[in-house]
């Protein structure tokens, strides 16, 4: 990837190996930076799994990936989520936490002269697209010159296509969102 080339350079919000690999077949026109940014994920070896599985995945597959992580960010998202702890899945926490993901990835983005932004997070049956769609153009509006990609990768069998991959590389695939409000849920 030519870092240099801002012209498509595109920050893809990553929240796990099985979630990027169908999307990844569809970026290729673009310079894409895949960004890891999950505070959100509990516990600590379920948040290191999912991590260090993207990490090998990118690895194996060339993908440029940025890792960011701190406790810091942990304490802010627990902040911008206070009050919401029993609200039910898709509920007003889960747009709570997109909200406070995607800004993260606008943030990147400017950082480094990225000129979209999009998240993998559409692949899912249980993330409502169009939902993060509009969380994401709110976001994009306090960006100047950063817009939102909006790819439903859902759409034409995008999960069925995901999950073949994902089992046909050996991907671990949990089985809750990541928070753990939403593992007391189950």
């Amino acid at each position: 990837m030519d870092k240099n080339n801002t012209k498509n350079l595109l920050v893809a919000h990553t929240c796990c190996a099985v979630c990027l690999c169908y999307p990844s077949t569809r970026l290729k026109d673009y310079n894409t930076i895949f960004y890891f940014y999950n505070p959100n994920i509990y516990p600590v070896d379920e948040y290191e799994r999912r991590r260090d599985e993207l990490i090998k995945h990118c690895n194996d597959n060339n993908f440029v990936l940025n890792v960011e992580e701190s406790e810091e960010y942990k304490n802010k998202w627990y902040t911008d989520i206070k009050g919401l702890e029993t609200e039910p899945e898709k509920g007003l926490r889960c747009d709570k936490c997109f909200h406070h993901r995607l800004k993260q990835a606008f943030i990147y983005a400017e950082k480094i002269g990225a000129k979209y932004v999009t998240t993998v997070m559409t692949v899912s049956p249980h993330k409502n697209s169009k939902k993060i769609e509009a969380i994401a153009n709110s976001i994009a509006k306090d960006f100047d010159g950063i817009e939102y990609l909006f790819i439903d990768f859902k759409k034409e069998d995008g999960f069925k296509k995901t999950s073949i991959l994902a089992n046909e590389t050996g991907l671990y695939r949990q089985n809750y969102c990541g928070c753990e409000f939403s593992v007391r849920k189950k």
